[in-house]
Formats: C-alpha cells, sequence, structure tokens
C-alpha cells in the first residue's frame, strides 16, 4: 500500500512528506521501500501563525490556523506528490495544545486534502490513547518496535525534535516491555531563545553556542525542572518550555551574557536526555544508542551528548540507512496504514493506555 505520512513537528518549522510503500502482516513484520522524502519549510507568516496559535483557546484563532494549515498542506502535498498515485493519506496535523492525560489538540483540516484527491485521510491518532487513560504521547516507540525489533538487541532511540523523546527496546523485544517517554526540551529552548535574541529559526551548526560558557548556577537550577524529574509514563510539549520559561530564567539570572545562556539552554538539554536515560531506563551500559530528529544536526549539542554518553552513539542513517529526518514522516506512514488495514497501533507500556488499541479517524 502506497501511503503518504505528514507531520508537523514541535519545532513548527515545516511539512515533513514521507511518500512509502508498506506491507505490515498480523505478526507485525514490516516491509518497506522510501520512495520519496522532502520537507517543505512553512514560510514566515505560517511560522508565526502557528506560534501565536499554540497553547490558544481562542476558538476564532484556532479555526482560522486550521483551515489555513489544511491549505497549506494541501498546497505542499500537491507540490511533492507531482501526480504520483497513492493509496492514502496519514497526517499528523500541528499541535497547539497537549496536557498529559487531559488533552492532545491537533489541527489542519483533513477535508481539503480528502475533498481535492479523493483518497481517505487518517488523521486525530492522540485523542483515543487519553480515552484510553494515556498521556497521549509520545507515539514514535511504536515505529521504533517495528524497525527494531527483529535484530534481538538491546536498543535505546533518541528522537531530538522540538521535544526530545527516547524508546527503549529490550533485547527479546516483546511489545509489553518496550519503554518510551519525554525526557524534556529538544531544540525548543534552544530555538526558542535564538529567535528572541537574533531573530534567527535556529542556530546554524551552533555558531552562537560555541561562543559561550556553561553557567553552573543556571544549569544546576534548570535540572530541578519538575518535568525532567517526573517519573514515566511522562510527556510534555513545548507549550511548557515556552517563551515565558526563558524570560524567567532571563529575570533571575539578568547578567548571564546571552552567549552563556544559550550555551547553558543546550547543555541542559543534553543533561536532562541523560539524566533521564540513567535514571528511568536501568542496567543501561549495554546498549545502542541511535539518534534522529532536528537535533542530531547541532554540533554543539552532539557534542554534550557525547560527553554523558561516550562513544556509543549513531545516526539512523549509519545504523539502519534511513536518514534522520524521514523517521516521523514514516511514522505517520505506519499509524495510517495500521488503522486503516486495522491493526493496533498504540503502546500501552509507553503510554499507559489500558488497552491496545487503533487509533486514528478516516475522513472519506
Amino acid at each position: 500500500m502506497k501511503v503518504i505520512g505528514l507531520m508537523s513537528g514541535t519545532s513548527m518549522d515545516g511539512l515533513d512528506c514521507c511518500y512509502v510503500d508498506i506491507v505490515i502482516n498480523e505478526e507485525y513484520k514490516m516491509n518497506y521501500e522510501i520512495i520519496d522524502f522532502k520537507t517543505i519549510d512553512f514560510d514566515f507568516k505560517t511560522y508565526n501563525l502557528i506560534k501565536s496559535t499554540i497553547g490558544s483557546f481562542d476558538k476564532e484563532k484556532i479555526k482560522f490556523c486550521d483551515n489555513k494549515l489544511g491549505t497549506v498542506f494541501l498546497e505542499f502535498v500537491k507540490k511533492f506528490i507531482k501526480g504520483r498515485e497513492f493509496d492514502l493519506i496519514s497526517m499528523h496535523g500541528q499541535t497547539i495544545r497537549h496536557k498529559s492525560k487531559e488533552e492532545s489538540i491537533q489541527i489542519g483540516s483533513p477535508y481539503k486534502l480528502y475533498n481535492f484527491f479523493k483518497k481517505p485521510i487518517i488523521y486525530n491518532f492522540r485523542k483515543k490513547d487519553i480515552i484510553l487513560g494515556g498521556n497521549g504521547a509520545p507515539l514514535v516507540p511504536f515505529l521504533d518496535w517495528l524497525l527494531f525489533k527483529d535484530l534481538k538487541k538491546r536498543i535505546i532511540t533518541l528522537n531530538i525534535g522540538g521535544i526530545s523523546n527516547v524508546t527503549l527496546i529490550p533485547e527479546e523485544s516483546k511489545r509489553e516491555n518496550v519503554l518510551g517517554f519525554d525526557t524534556g526540551p529538544g531544540m525548543c529552548l534552544i530555538d526558542r531563545f535564538v529567535n528572541l535574541v537574533w531573530y534567527k529559526n535556529f542556530d546554524n551548526d551552533g555558531y552562537f553556542a560555541k561562543k559561550g560558557k556553561i553557567n553552573f548556577n543556571i544549569l544546576n537550577y534548570l535540572m530541578e525542572d519538575e518535568y525532567v524529574n517526573l517519573n514515566y509514563p511522562k510527556s510534555i510539549s513545548t507549550e511548557y518550555y515556552n517563551i515565558d520559561f526563558i524570560k524567567n530564567i532571563i529575570d533571575l539570572f539578568p547578567d548571564v551574557n546571552k552567549f552563556d545562556l544559550l550555551r547553558t539552554f543546550v547543555r541542559f538539554t543534553a543533561f536532562s536526555i541523560y539524566e533521564n536515560i540513567n535514571f528511568f531506563i536501568k542496567d543501561n551500559n549495554d546498549y545502542s544508542l541511535i539518534l534522529s530528529g532536528g537535533g542530531a544536526k547541532n554540533l554543539v549539542l552532539i557534542s554534550d551528548l557525547k560527553y554523558f554518553f561516550g562513544k556509543n552513539i549513531s545516526t539512523l542513517k549509519e545504523f539502519i540507512n534511513i536518514d534522520e529526518d524521514i523517521k516521523e514522516g514514516l511514522l505517520m506512514s505506519v499509524m495510517g496504514y495500521c488503522r486503516y488495514n486495522k491493526l493496533n497501533n498504540n503502546m500501552p507500556s509507553v503510554t499507559g493506555a489500558n488497552k491496545y488499541d487503533i487509533y486514528g479517524d478516516i475522513y472519506e
């Protein structure tokens, strides 16, 4: 089945489009061929609209952004697919609010995609998890399990988007023993601080962070963060690590220069990942740590991760020859395929849901 997976993640920088031919049998043996992939960047106006809608309860604003993103997604998919045949589209939508066990709201109207292509649109993957008592996130451990379960090796995956999340695939690969959770910030604090101070969307190659020094007073304060120290199952969104979070740190430490503060946010991101893996995933000395997501390209962050974890780090591309940027688009393709073919696509051991079930609504 040829599926288009669409992911607009917590970094809010663009739409990942993954065109993949997938077969998953009832024993969850997956065969796939990635036919094409592209990330199409949002323009400045769309980015700012999304940013202004994050955390909002304004119904008119949300409705406007929902319709706007529906139009943007349609134009992006038309540009990406170029008339090629496919069977369905699986879209995550843009998360604007997420609170564990309470709500997870994604927008980006599926109607416009369906109205043009007249193919099933699979969407709304998180709501049912919350109904079943789960956190609504993370979703990526399901893909990690499919990708790595047959290797019979102890695998820890680390996906660094706006938020960082980890998955532990045990050596025996039993689905019920897979662990996964959000560790805390990924690129959200780094990107938001860079945007606040230098009006850039991200710190290219760590250019600004390299000029700073770690302030350990701030680092120690940040490491007391309530979420970082929360037990799993747990999930968080960029609403928590927002611009007010950053401004609070600036107010508490007014004499620290901007380069040192950015450098400290980078170290906090790496340290919070390390502490979560070290504390919550026991006996973690014998494993392969596999990186994916946009954060895998931040040289200063990777240097910090190597400082904590040593040399047993590889990228997704190095390990199984999948580009790091493709992973979340592939995830959405897999989630949509399973929904359409009535295969359970959740991970109760990860989110805390009370049973295996099939997630996603179908617009057709």
